[in-house]
């Protein structure tokens, strides 16, 4: 995002600081997916995953993406963000749909984990990502669905990801949720530049806002934030085969 060329290495710096283990940087398109690659090359603690999201379904080109994975695998850790988003649908439905099984396929035969974005499209997804055998499972980022479609992502073999949203004071379905799910298959997430926690609310999210979001899931969990971020951390690192030392001291 470009919201970040001013100072993309000190935001890295300050996760550092805050007691982040890694970083992960999601492309959106063939090219925010070659400038998530370049940026992460050389810096220890920051990891690609590259993708389509479904705004850009409408440029999806499966063969130069293919190309890019397969230039790239030994890099990426994971392929994403891509899915469906049915509350802007700044591209159509129908091509979402396409893109998305699309890149399931790709996903498949590469043996990536995958990271799926879902906003108002939750009855569309699920059918879709049944027909589809992922031996690496995935995440459902920034999740906003109810128990139901919980358990529903969980029996895919999924993981949940959540971020900010679970600090804004009406946050009721997430705190069920979050009651509600197993917690090895919880990941914390930002969303930079969106969705910042309440207490930096109007301000640019960052990864150093992760410890606020632990904070609050320690408080549904009735435990302490460092057991958030111990459980979450090794969460990840299972998820997507990262060295939990990732960040040089």
């Amino acid at each position: 995002m470009d919201s970040y060329d001013s100072d993309r290495d000190a935001v890295v710096a300050r996760a550092h600081e805050a007691g982040v283990k890694a970083v992960i940087d999601v492309g959106l398109d063939i090219e925010t997916n070659r400038a998530v690659l370049d940026y992460a090359r050389g810096r220890r603690g920051v990891f690609p995953v590259i993708g389509f999201h479904p705004h850009e379904a409408q440029r999806f080109d499966a063969v130069a993406f293919e190309q890019q994975i397969k230039d790239n695998s030994d890099d990426i850790v994971a392929l994403g963000e891509f899915g469906l988003d049915y509350f802007k649908e700044y591209s159509p439905k129908h091509l979402q749909k396409t893109a998305l099984e699309a890149s399931l396929d790709i996903a498949a035969r590469a043996n990536k984990p995958v990271v799926l974005h879902c906003r108002e499209a939750e009855r569309a997804i699920i059918p879709i990502l049944r027909a589809f055998d992922l031996p690496r499972g995935g995440v459902m980022h920034c999740f906003s669905g109810d128990v139901d479609f919980l358990r529903q992502t969980l029996d895919l073999g999924l993981h949940i990801s959540v971020g900010g949203p679970s600090t804004y004071p009406k946050a009721e379905k997430l705190e069920r949720v979050l009651k509600a799910v197993p917690r090895d298959r919880v990941l914390l997430e930002t969303d930079c530049p969106y969705l910042s926690p309440q207490k930096f609310r109007g301000k640019r999210n960052e990864p150093a806002y992760i410890p606020v979001i632990a904070e609050r899931i320690a408080e549904i969990w009735q435990t302490t934030a460092d057991d958030v971020g111990n459980i979450t951390t090794g969460n990840a690192a299972s998820l997507f085969d990262l060295d939990i030392n990732l960040f040089a001291e």
